[in-house]
């Protein structure tokens, strides 16, 4: 054997294969630089199409690379933002205004991330549902409590790109610190651009931190979304590539004039985070856990991370943020959630839950068996809020849908075979202010159907499952 061949590449050509399919991307190319037989087999495009498949999830309808000649050139010209299309969903600290106003930072916004193989750009649109004809129904076990029927329409607003990275727009100096601008937005004479984030250690993470995704959401890393200087300084950025986040990134979004002399207008930055998919993924365990969608009434619709955990996993509402009836009239209370009123319920002692609804000849007796998926807690973050709960907080709880929480198993027609269980609902003043707990019912109707009992209010709301796979084809493919 030479001294310059290593023992490396003295095994046979089929085990050198067959171990760098092994190596991440950045290995493979260090890996290219140590001599010609390795030069050799790195470039083999069937390990670069993996790369470019694992990251685009509807892979499979496209076998060719397309927009560029090999599969190694696709990888190269959009790396290192692959990430985007991979993670699929992102949700942001702050919605698309372009101001730091305290209304724009607590609505928030859901985009979905996903790769057009025939411009060969990286995209991603936000996500947005609106109701179609509601119409008031009556409840036959009380006639007071109102009720609209939910039939949401959620689609990609896709006259409005928030993400559009061209083949190699984001190569040039400055490496994984430079932001990236997006030719998007331009008619309006606004400007965006893309820049990779700094994930925040757990070991480093505090409770005084602003950190986003806020830890009642599942995420795989969360960063910083607040800066005195708006992120420009370098400590925000990741020095090597190695270190950049592949679960956070933010977006600059500023108003520009043709007049060079005028400065930014309306400069602001939102953060990015994406959810570990196994948190909203449905499972024969979990069948209730997902994104979904719910009507907010005056708010619109807004979407929600709903969490199936262990029982045990529950953390007690403290006392101080409860409330078990309301001293308001049924109007008032409905406008608080609504967002017409800042009147704040009262602090009260912790309450017992109890159903106020008396459903004749309906007993436990009449649950139906257990199939396994009613059991432990469940959980409803908002993804996007409104000026009185807003992203990143519970909308309600439901600490036990198994035997200990069961209230009833619904006989009226609306709900007929429903599980009904002890919940939680989150409401608050304006600006989330006095937000509280209050007791309330959540109705099973489905895996895919949901509805919750304001008790307080007189008022039901209902929520429909979203699958984010519906969301990442492009047409034609």
């Amino acid at each position: 054997m030479s001294s310059k061949t290593s023992s490396f590449e003295s095994l046979p050509a089929e085990l050198i294969d067959q171990i760098v399919t092994h190596l991440p991307p950045l290995s493979l190319v260090s890996l290219s630089r140590t001599s010609r037989l390795l030069r050799y087999h790195s470039q083999n495009d069937l390990l670069w199409a993996k790369f470019v498949q694992e990251s685009v999830p509807n892979w499979r309808r496209w076998q060719s690379p397309l927009a560029r000649d090999s599969w190694k050139e696709l990888y190269i010209s959009h790396h290192p933002y692959w990430f985007l299309p991979r993670r699929k969903i992102w949700v942001s600290d702050k919605s698309n205004t372009g101001n730091s106003n305290a209304g724009n930072s607590m609505t928030g916004q859901v985009i979905i991330a996903r790769y057009d193989p025939r411009r060969g750009c990286i995209e991603a649109y936000r996500l947005v549902a609106k109701r179609v004809d509601p119409h008031l129904v009556p409840w036959e076990l009380d006639s007071e409590v109102i009720i609209y029927t939910f039939n949401p329409k959620v689609s990609l607003w896709l006259d409005d790109p928030m993400i559009k990275l061209d083949l190699g727009s984001h190569r040039g100096g400055n490496g994984p610190q430079r932001e990236v601008l997006m030719g998007i937005g331009g008619a309006f004479n606004i400007r965006s651009a893309i820049a990779l984030g700094q994930a925040i250690p757990v070991s480093l993470q505090n409770p005084s931190m602003s950190l986003w995704p806020p830890a009642v959401i599942p995420a795989p890393q969360r960063a910083h979304n607040k800066s005195q200087s708006m992120f420009r300084g370098s400590g925000h950025r990741p020095r090597p590539l190695a270190d950049a986040s592949h679960s956070t990134f933010q977006l600059r979004k500023w108003l520009e004039f043709q007049d060079p002399g005028m400065a930014r207008v309306g400069e602001d930055v939102m953060t990015f985070g994406t959810i570990l998919e196994e948190s909203y993924t449905p499972t024969k365990q979990k069948p209730w856990q997902g994104i979904w969608v719910g009507d907010y009434s005056g708010h619109g619709c807004e979407f929600l991370l709903v969490i199936q955990k262990d029982v045990d996993c529950v953390q007690p509402i403290t006392a101080s943020r409860w409330s078990s009836q309301s001293s308001l009239t049924t109007l008032a209370s409905a406008e608080s959630v609504n967002g017409t009123s800042d009147v704040a319920a009262s602090e009260v002692p912790l309450p017992t839950i109890e159903t106020t609804i008396n459903d004749g000849d309906a007993t436990l007796e009449d649950e139906p068996p257990e199939d396994g998926s009613c059991w432990g807690k469940l959980e409803a973050i908002k993804l996007t809020g409104d000026p009185n709960v807003p992203r990143g907080e519970y909308t309600w709880i439901a600490e036990d849908i198994g035997p200990k929480g069961l209230l009833r198993i619904a006989h009226e027609q609306m709900f007929k075979g429903a599980r009904v269980v002890k919940s939680l609902g989150h409401t608050a003043a304006r600006e989330f202010r006095n937000d509280r707990f209050r007791a309330s019912q959540l109705i099973m109707i489905s895996h895919d159907s949901l509805a919750h009992y304001w008790e307080d209010f007189g008022h039901i709301s209902f929520y429909s499952r979203v699958n984010i796979d519906d969301y990442l084809d492009v047409d034609g493919f």
